[in-house]
């Protein structure tokens, strides 16, 4: 609880960075620019629940990667810093656009993405690890994703909720609103809008 990482963009959305703020002696220290980011378009940072490894996603090119669509990518924590980004592969990252990881507890990767074959123009889905692979993603379904867009999720370290946003559903308050689901024994429950004290006319 220390340590923040954010994104900060230019104006006309041309350049997302990742910016790395600290606390001390009760004040945040003045925002640098994370040592991994600066030079392409990242955003999204997430930091798994150990500490370990930070995830963000990136329009940077890498290894048999050509097209500047954004990716989900890892960096992991050394005795000298984060090492260097690693794209997390074709297994979760397609030619279209992957976005807003989210980590629980067992390294389970929760995330965004607008591939074909969704509900909607944009969807939720879930990789679990197997034998320290990111497995095949599967689509939360329809009782979180919608016809509408549906992303950014936040997932709890225990997996026991989703908090993610919707735009434009019927029971929402504003353009985009925020939504929970409940993990009731491996299965979903219907997405609640959380309702006037959190959401509100505006995006």
């Amino acid at each position: 609880g220390k340590t923040l990482y954010f994104t900060k963009r230019t104006p006309k959305y041309q350049l997302w960075t990742i910016l790395v703020s600290s606390l001390r002696r009760g004040s945040w220290s003045t925002p640098q620019v994370a040592e991994f980011s600066g030079q392409y378009g990242d955003n999204d940072p997430f930091i798994s629940p150990d500490g370990t490894k930070l995830f963000f996603s990136s329009n940077r090119t890498g290894p048999g990667k050509a097209k500047y669509d954004f990716d989900n990518w890892m960096v992991e924590k050394t005795p000298s810093g984060w090492s260097e980004p690693t794209n997390l592969g074709p297994q979760v990252n397609t030619a279209s656009q992957e976005y807003y990881p989210s980590v629980s507890g067992n390294g389970t990767l929760y995330f965004s993405s607008n591939r074909e074959g969704g509900k909607g123009s944009g969807d939720i889905y879930r990789s679990r690890v197997i034998n320290g692979k990111y497995s095949e993603p599967e689509n939360l379904g329809d009782l979180i994703n919608s016809k509408y867009f549906d992303g950014d999720p936040y997932i709890a370290p225990d997996e026991s909720f989703l908090i993610f946003v919707s735009y434009n559903r019927p029971d929402g308050l504003g353009d985009g609103d925020l939504y929970i689901s409940l993990n009731r024994n491996g299965s979903w429950t219907a997405a609640k809008n959380l309702g006037s004290k959190i959401n509100s006319s505006a995006l």
